[in-house]
């Protein structure tokens, strides 16, 4: 980039009154397929492609009275053993936020679509010897759910969601600034939490209903484009499989049946297609 010049605004999506915009933290990963994709009900690794390339990060959701992040991503500064996660210097998504006209301090609710670590790292940075809110004014949530599982497990061991619990998760319920919802809650006017259970036990996607179009933010609903062509392929890292493809076939028929726009956390957004038990996925360039 020449001297002088401004970076190029993250994607943006108007929905009509809402706004939803991408804000990379790692725009590109190569995962081995091996690594991350299993069929339900198999040990078989869908045999598409021999490596997968990622995202990493978050959607603002920006309405006339809020401003609502969904997912941190990595974040910067973390002990993670996943070579390019760990201890990264970045600062990515917070430079991604101000390239959206936007300050940490503008941000009124943070929700998390669940507690994996490449979703709740930028919850916090360092402040001296602790992690702090890394928005300072923000209300974080999460389904009740998915906060029992998460803190049931670094009960039994720190090391749990790559430690993620402890320093991305923990610091937020120790301040009194992480909430616990339901299934239906409203963050805010036409924007909608709904429980996935299987990606994890309280996975959420969040329905945002713009006066033009529909979009559905699926969290890990969906990992990559080759499971629209069979939806029985899951994550490895899925708690429960069988849950997980159930709720991704009937998510997708609904984002079919109502012409919504898909917005993934691992890749780009589109349209979706209903063909029998398949589906076919239409991106949106951004």
């Amino acid at each position: 980039m020449s001297a002088g010049a401004t970076a190029a605004a993250p994607p943006a999506l108007d929905l009509g009154g809402i706004t939803v915009t991408w804000l990379a933290d790692i725009p590109s990963m190569s995962f081995e397929a091996a690594d991350l994709l299993v069929r339900d009900g198999d040990t078989a690794t869908p045999r598409e492609e021999a490596a997968l390339d990622l995202t990493f990060g978050g959607y603002l959701v920006t309405t006339d009275t809020e401003t609502v992040l969904v997912d941190t991503g990595v974040g910067d500064g973390k002990a993670r053993s996943r070579p390019g996660w760990d201890r990264r210097s970045a600062r990515a998504l917070p430079e991604a936020l101000r390239r959206a006209g936007r300050a940490p301090g503008d941000v009124g609710v943070v929700h998390l679509t669940h507690l994996h670590a490449d979703h709740v790292g930028g919850n916090t940075v360092r402040d001296g010897t602790e992690w702090a809110p890394a928005f300072p004014r923000a209300r974080y949530q999460v389904l009740a759910e998915e906060l029992r599982w998460a803190e049931e497990g670094a009960g039994r061991d720190p090391g749990f969601l790559y430690g993620s619990y402890e320093d991305s998760v923990r610091p937020l319920a120790e301040r009194g600034r992480l909430d616990a919802i339901g299934d239906g809650h409203l963050i805010t006017g036409g924007v909608e939490v709904r429980a996935v259970p299987g990606h994890t036990p309280g996975s959420s996607v969040v329905v945002v209903r713009g006066t033009e179009r529909t979009a559905v933010l699926s969290g890990d609903l969906i990992h990559h484009p080759s499971q629209f062509a069979d939806p029985r392929t899951c994550s490895r890292f899925c708690v429960d499989r069988t849950a997980s493809a159930r709720a991704r076939r009937e998510v997708l028929r609904r984002v079919a049946e109502r012409g919504a726009v898909l917005m993934p956390a691992h890749f780009g957004w589109g349209t979706v297609t209903a063909e029998g038990d398949r589906f076919r996925f239409h991106p949106i360039p951004r």
